[in-house]
């Protein structure tokens, strides 16, 4: 796991015929008509210089094959996959073992700082990026003119001239930012980060004939969609965004408003706006307003349907895999503050759940399936319910294990509740959790002060679930209200009837005063203890949790804290200011928002204790992972707290895996998290 003392700086700079963000660095890298433009090397302090294709690969073959030699590049998956795809194969270069790459990105990532090279340059008040002509060469010597031609002769040399000079200038910015930020620690996030590459490396197969049919469905599915919405409106489609919002108005409809760019509060058809208002069509939410015309809520639903971002996957899908029909670098490393991992590329995150039922259950992959491979939409409605949403539904099974293998799947259950609980030393609920006795049954019969059933009490039982997985946070009623309660409130007229209010404000107390009173106590300890580790600048600790200053220059500073596991979250400028609100001491971070940074001044107890459970779930999964890896059992990919195996068919077995995941490290231990871990195997993927 360790670095060699020896390092150098290296960019390649590419053309190719297809957009790097829209398939990813493997797709691309990949393609036929991918060509190295140039390659920019810089071996620690010494000048950075360039090689060109036609040149002399002798110093190349040399850093390559040089053991003591770590290769650094900024989200070197890109210059990985091209070394990989390209110089290996065609200039007869050997390959470079990941354990010998690093990544200035992933050490941005890891202090919250941003991920692009420009943004961190000035962030850091690192050497300027003057990059606008050779961005724009690089996208000219892509771009053909009208007869289908690319630049050639003096114009190309002219171009390329400009993207060498570029090259070399990030490899200066690229030494400075490594030089300033160092290395990933050695051990957790080193660790890490290097399994991240491997699952980014290994993928997963996506069955393009399912997709394929999938995108038939839709197509044959769509017409009709489109027929009924201009019905309904007296003739106009989905696209008129303008003309329906004026139908919208005259029907009374409150079509929500955005403030656009030059600060002016506009009508806006925006997803998440909307589904504010009616749910949405993808995850079977419902609207919130009962009074909603039916034609309207139903022209609502149908542009849903036909413009939906889960529908777009598909295409996304199909467009990132490469020859063995395996999607990769799917992960993000570090995409989250605390840790885990966010996902890129056609999302793997965020796949809709499953919400159309058969008999009152999730229909079953093994009728959802066949039915979709049939690309008949007429058919699939028969046997599982509206095509589109049928669709939106089985995106997640067009990943499949590869021949002679299986789908291995192991989730912490509810692993945030738990660990919340053992940091409090909330041990009577941590022993039913131990125990495997039903908690939101406990937590729901001491809201509603009577016995719950599961059966016979549903909704209850979902109150004291959400409860007992959202209230660790410090979530006040109304937002308990608008992310759990809205779609099926105890009283009719939303949040505005006083008794709703209510009702969340005691579930609320009941959480914090009754079910987890030790809990709250965390959060204040926590806060108090940031806040003095600001305030007067020395180390303080609380629950196991350590605060401390570090500073790197006049321009970066950080809070971090050090979390029972070891690992860290780092908070960016840290700066004191007085709370008019509640009139106090208290002090803002700057964190990264859409990737820039933002300043936030949300420095509370509840997001402290969030981040630090976050970091510790994180620490779990890379103990399990390592365990895997060291079994054998190679990891395709994680989402959120599950880590999914690929593993030949007489290796898949659940029992193992559990046992991995089971087996906690001390501090886990000392703690006393009651893990459970929910499992399946399967040749498709079956849930997330």
């Amino acid at each position: 796991m360790d670095v060699a003392l020896n390092w150098l700086i290296c960019d390649f700079e590419s053309l190719g015929p297809v957009d790097l963000l829209d398939v990813g660095a493997s797709v691309y890298a990949q393609n036929p008509l991918t060509e190295v433009a140039c390659l920019g090397i810089r071996v620690q302090k010494e000048p950075g210089w360039l090689w060109k294709p036609g040149e002399s690969i002798e110093r190349l073959d040399a850093l390559a094959k040089d053991e003591g030699m770590t290769w650094i590049a900024f989200n070197c998956m890109f210059e990985r996959s091209i070394w990989h795809e390209i110089m290996v194969p065609e200039y007869g270069l050997p390959p470079i073992p990941l354990k010998r790459w690093h990544d200035i990105q992933a050490s941005a990532a890891m202090m919250g700082l941003p991920q692009n090279l420009g943004d961190l340059a000035e962030t850091l008040h690192l050497s300027s990026l003057k990059d606008t002509e050779y961005r724009a060469a690089l996208k000219a010597l892509n771009k053909p003119d009208k007869a289908g031609n690319l630049p050639s002769g003096a114009e190309r040399a002219a171009l390329l001239e400009l993207v060498y000079t570029g090259c070399l200038q990030d490899l200066t910015v690229e030494y400075e930012a490594h030089e300033f930020l160092g290395w990933l620690p050695l051990g957790g996030d080193r660790l890490d980060w290097l399994l991240t590459q491997k699952t980014n490396e290994m993928g997963v197969k996506l069955d393009l004939e399912y997709i394929r049919k999938c995108q038939e469905v839709v197509a044959k599915a769509k017409p009709a969609l489109l027929a009924e919405f201009s019905e309904i409106t007296g003739g106009l489609a989905p696209t008129q965004g303008a003309k329906y919002i004026d139908w919208l108005s005259e029907r009374h409809f409150p079509v929500p408003e955005k403030r656009n760019a030059k600060g002016e509060m506009r009508p806006t058809l925006g997803k998440e706006e909307l589904k504010e208002r009616i749910g949405s069509a993808d995850d079977g939410t419902e609207s919130k307003m009962a009074d909603v015309d039916a034609d309207v809520l139903r022209s609502l639903r149908i542009r849903q349907l036909v413009g939906s971002s889960s529908i777009s996957k598909l295409g996304r899908m199909a467009a990132c895999v490469g020859a063995d029909a395996r999607s990769r670098g799917l992960l993000h490393w570090h995409g989250t503050g605390p840790g885990r991992s966010a996902g890129r590329l056609w999302q793997p995150h965020n796949l809709p759940k499953p919400t159309l039922k058969l008999d009152g259950e999730i229909i079953d992959n093994k009728f959802l399936v066949p039915a979709l491979l049939t690309g008949d939409p007429e058919y699939v409605e028969m046997m599982a319910g509206p095509p589109i949403q049928a669709v939106v539904q089985g995106l997640r099974h067009a990943m499949v294990a590869d021949e002679g293998h299986l789908f291995v799947s192991g989730d912490y259950a509810g692993i945030q509740a738990r660990l919340v609980l053992a940091m409090a030393g909330q041990s009577d609920k941590t022993a039913l959790m131990a125990a495997g006795q039903d908690v939101y049954i406990d937590m729901a019969q001491t809201i509603f002060k009577r016995p719950i059933d599961k059966h016979r009490d549903p909704w209850h039982r979902g109150i004291g679930k959400n409860s007992v997985l959202g209230l660790g946070f410090q979530m006040a009623a109304f937002t308990f209200y608008h992310k759990y309660v809205w779609l099926s409130p105890p009283n009719p007229g939303g949040w505005e009837n006083e008794e709703n209010q209510e009702f969340c404000a005691d579930v609320v107390q009941v959480y914090r005063k009754e079910w987890a009173p030790k809990v709250p106590p965390v959060w204040y300890a926590l806060e108090g203890a940031a806040l003095e580790c600001v305030y007067e600048g020395h180390a303080t600790i609380a629950y196991g949790c350590m605060f401390e200053i570090v500073r790197k220059s006049e321009h970066a500073w950080w809070l971090v804290m050090t979390v029972p596991s070891g690992g860290k979250v780092w908070y960016f400028r840290p700066n004191k200011v007085y709370d008019q609100k509640y009139k106090r001491d208290s002090f803002s971070v700057q964190t990264l928002e859409a990737g820039r940074l933002t300043t936030d001044s949300k420095t509370f107890g509840g997001r402290f204790t969030e981040n630090a459970i976050m970091r510790l779930e994180h620490d779990l999964m890379t103990i399990a992972k390592a365990k895997c890896e060291k079994e054998g059992l190679p990891v395709a990919l994680e989402v959120h707290d599950e880590i999914l195996i690929e593993a030949p068919e007489a290796k898949a077995d659940a029992a193992v895996l559990k046992q991995i995941m089971l087996d906690v490290p001390e501090w886990a231990k000392k703690l006393q998290v009651p893990i459970n871990i929910d499992c399946w195997v399967g040749p498709r993927y079956q849930k997330g």
